[in-house]
């Protein structure tokens, strides 16, 4: 049964087991030590109640408290990042800024009201989505619990207010009643025939969704009293939602003083999220960062994306993470991949494919422990990457489980760019494998 649910743990966080023996430290400076022998535990399921003073997350039953440091290295909150007042991203929400998770600190304190780029507006002017479920958050507190329902009033408003005038710059292409799909509608519960004379706010509805997903792993600890802790060493995981879409931008708009980017996908609104609290990454060509005051430059009509985020209704998608799998900015410098690895131990038979941008000028060379490889690719006369499909054989692959990939000049041969690869997982040993 142990392997089982260490498996499940392993599938959920996506860390790998860690040694016997390890100590963890709380906000507070109490020293943990695992508890032997070793019990895990884990979870994937709506978020329940945060504890402040605590550091702590529950969630299905389970009270996970978030340490300072594991084994000496600071511990952070993956899927949250602390955003700075001109919107620079400065980390993960750890113990030490673990106020960031509440509602109401991300409707006002810290809300970022500043643009990333001249020609794009504000992302972070708030929440639009409780990290409770909708229900919780309306409710009022109940002992201990985290609960502000006049919180949960002014998220609500926020994304009435953001989606309302997205829909006005995007209303040419999105549905006629797409007010009404959202829940702004009257006593009838019809929608609005003319956005500019809406219904009463009486009539607004704003749609239920769960709470945000808290998933973790980890093990039991304890302290010199024998108290036990859950500590996430196998990993901890905060997330609104994995909604995704894909599919050409069927109108596009870079934002104002007041609202966030957004842009229409088939006949979805997506705004580009705008919580503080939770991270927001957007990529490129071979999986390269895309940096904020870029981005709006890679979007527009008719630019395929692909967009992981969380809805509220079943027509907004905030975006948390982007792909525009052929952009390539000078910003992001040399990129060049490497994947879709397939190898032969017994063989030492290699594939892979990958690309590089920008290929103007440039060779490119694959290094596999003292051997070195020409890998001749072909430049995308849409995109104007260059694309390699790349075979070797005869290789030592029980030696050698990474290589790799060198960029230099045409002319001068002088290197420009290297990036190492690790294949190791996807060599088979022999035929029978």
């Amino acid at each position: 049964m142990r392997s089982l649910l260490l498996s499940v743990a392993i599938g959920i966080a996506g860390f790998p087991v860690l040694a016997h023996g390890q100590s963890a430290v709380l906000a507070d400076g109490t020293v943990l030590q695992q508890k032997v022998p070793l019990e895990i535990w884990a979870t994937e399921a709506p978020l329940w109640d945060i504890d402040i003073a605590g550091k702590t997350l529950t969630a299905i039953g389970q009270v996970v408290t978030v340490p300072a440091s594991i084994n000496g290295v600071p511990y952070g909150i993956d899927g949250t990042e602390i955003i700075s007042a001109n919107g620079a991203q400065l980390g993960l929400i750890d113990t030490a800024t673990f106020d960031r998770l509440s509602d109401t600190f991300a409707l006002s304190r810290d809300a970022v009201f500043l643009s990333p780029c001249p020609t794009c507006g504000p992302w972070r002017l708030g929440p639009v989505r409780s990290v409770f479920s909708t229900s919780e958050a309306r409710s009022a507190a109940v002992g201990l619990l985290d609960r502000d329902p006049n919180a949960q009033r002014l998220i609500e408003d926020n994304f009435f207010r953001i989606a309302l005038n997205c829909f006005l710059a995007h209303r040419q292409v999105l549905p006629a009643d797409f007010l009404g799909r959202i829940g702004i509608r009257n006593a009838q519960g019809q929608y609005p025939t003319n956005p500019f004379q809406l219904p009463p706010r009486t009539y607004w509805r704003y749609p239920y969704s769960s709470g945000g997903t808290l998933k973790s792993a980890g093990h039991i600890y304890v302290d010199l009293a024998g108290n036990e802790y859950r500590i996430p060493d196998l990993g901890l995981v905060l997330e609104l939602a994995e909604n995704v879409t894909i599919g050409r931008i069927r109108s596009f708009q870079a934002g104002s003083a007041t609202l966030p980017p957004s842009f229409v996908v088939n006949d979805a609104l997506v705004v580009l999220n705008p919580d503080p609290r939770i991270m927001m990454h957007a990529i490129g060509v071979g999986g390269a960062t895309i940096s904020p005051e870029v981005l709006v430059e890679a979007l527009g009509n008719g630019v395929e994306v692909s967009v992981v985020g969380y809805m509220v209704s079943d027509h907004v998608l905030f975006g948390i993470e982007l792909e525009i799998a052929d952009y390539w900015h000078p910003s992001m410098g040399i990129v060049v991949s490497a994947d879709r690895f397939s190898a032969r131990a017994d063989r030492g038979d290699l594939r892979w494919r990958g690309i590089l941008a920008p290929p103007e000028g440039k060779t490119l060379w694959a290094v596999i422990g003292k051997q070195e490889f020409a890998v001749p690719f072909v430049v995308d006369p849409v995109t104007g990457v260059g694309r390699y499909d790349m075979r070797l054989e005869d290789l030592n692959l029980v030696e050698h489980t990474t290589l790799d990939m060198v960029v230099r000049d045409a002319e001068t041969d002088d290197e420009l760019h290297r990036e190492t690869f690790d294949f190791s997982e996807f060599i088979r040993p022999d035929d029978d494998a």
